[in-house]
């Protein structure tokens, strides 16, 4: 994916670190630092923009994850995301904060919570495929599979973009068992 260009600052940007704004005369591109400045300076908000440098943590089996960061802001709240770069889509993870809120203490918060993710394993190698753990529980997300023509969703469990057929073939063995399927908020913690 090519840097866009920031219509504010002129900065080159990656296109996830920054937001198309709608305008009467067309849409924009702002680089996170202008947009959250932007917002904060019209709700009269006291907000100082960090950049994080991308980070690289390592899962159970040793496998690095390398994320980048982005914070928005959104009314008198505050949205971190980390958002692992690669090839193929990744592990997301996102916090919500007051945008007043000192942006190092919310950054802990999201670094405990992909350490804490990082540390599960919800799928292991099974012959071609996977299967769910001895501990019966999936979490991932859900995501968009663009090239797909049934516009089915995607999942992303454990950092691996899992289609449903497959996570229908992983459950598959517990014919007749019942099941709890929960979809909450990316940046709660469940």
């Amino acid at each position: 994916m090519s840097n866009q260009t920031c219509s504010v600052c002129g900065a080159k940007v990656s296109p996830c670190d920054g937001v198309s704004v709608e305008y009467q005369t067309g849409t924009k591109f702002k680089c996170s630092r202008c947009y959250n400045e932007s917002i904060a300076e019209q709700l009269g908000l006291d907000y100082e923009h960090v950049s994080f440098d991308p980070l690289t943590i390592q899962d159970l089996d040793g496998v690095p994850h390398t994320f980048q960061f982005r914070a928005h802001i959104f009314s008198d709240q505050l949205s971190l995301e980390a958002l692992e770069t690669g090839p193929e889509d990744g592990y997301e993870f996102s916090v919500i904060a007051a945008a007043e809120q000192d942006l190092f203490i919310t950054f802990k918060t999201l670094f405990e919570r992909i350490r804490r993710e990082l540390g599960r394993r919800h799928i292991e190698p099974e012959g071609g495929g996977y299967r769910i753990t001895h501990d019966d529980v999936v979490r991932g997300q859900i995501t968009d599979e663009p090239h797909s023509l049934e516009r089915m969703p995607q999942l992303i469990i454990d950092g691996k973009s899992i289609s449903w057929e497959e996570l229908g073939r992983m459950v598959a063995p517990n014919v007749g068992f019942r099941f709890k399927l929960e979809i909450f908020d990316r940046s709660e913690d469940k």
